[in-house]
């Protein structure tokens, strides 16, 4: 008998404490700490989407130099040239009109000499993108792992860190610092 209201106690217990958790703990900011500001907020713009995909498309290209897939190296690097392409409509559509980002990169979307400028800096990073992209692609095509792996290298030095070290707002100290030798 005492075995039994020991058991109908602790079910009504767990039963309450269950019910006074789901009824007022979880809606309390405190539990959540609703009072403290985020740290991290991810808020992907469509530009760091296109990026990720470059990106994406950048790791396949290396995974596939390293295990010696050529003919996955070139598809890879015809979707680079793609996504290089991409880029340039999403940033500078052809009305002319600068996106959002230029505005809160902490340029004038009005002013046409600033647009313009950073238009040119653009095509001119995009460009050392393709044209590295196309380099690795015809290295590849000799099925040569040490130099295709070379073409990959350069292009990320010459084109993809060079235009991220004037275009990113916030690049790694280090890096510049390696660039300066």
């Amino acid at each position: 008998m005492k075995k039994i209201n020991n058991g109908y106690l602790a079910m009504i217990f767990t039963f309450f404490l269950t019910t006074g958790i789901l009824a007022f703990g979880w809606n309390s900011k405190e539990a959540f700490c609703g009072g403290i500001e985020s740290l991290h907020t991810d808020r992907s713009t469509p530009s760091q989407g296109l990026m990720r995909i470059i990106n994406s498309h950048t790791s396949k290209m290396l995974d596939a130099i390293m295990i010696g897939d050529f003919k996955e190296v070139i598809k890879e690097s015809k979707e680079i040239i793609n996504a290089s392409e991409v880029v340039m409509r999403m940033f500078f559509p052809e009305e002319g009109k600068a996106g959002e980002w230029f505005q809160k990169a902490g340029n004038d979307p009005d002013d046409p000499k600033a647009v313009q400028a950073m238009k040119d800096d653009f095509e001119k990073y995009l460009n050392l993108v393709t044209d590295a992209a196309k380099k690795v692609a015809e290295t590849s095509r000799r099925k040569n792992i040490v130099e295709t792996y070379n073409s990959f290298d350069s292009m990320l030095r010459k084109a993809c860190f060079k235009c991220h070290q004037t275009s990113r707002l916030e690049w790694p100290g280090w890096m510049k610092k390696d660039d300066a030798k």
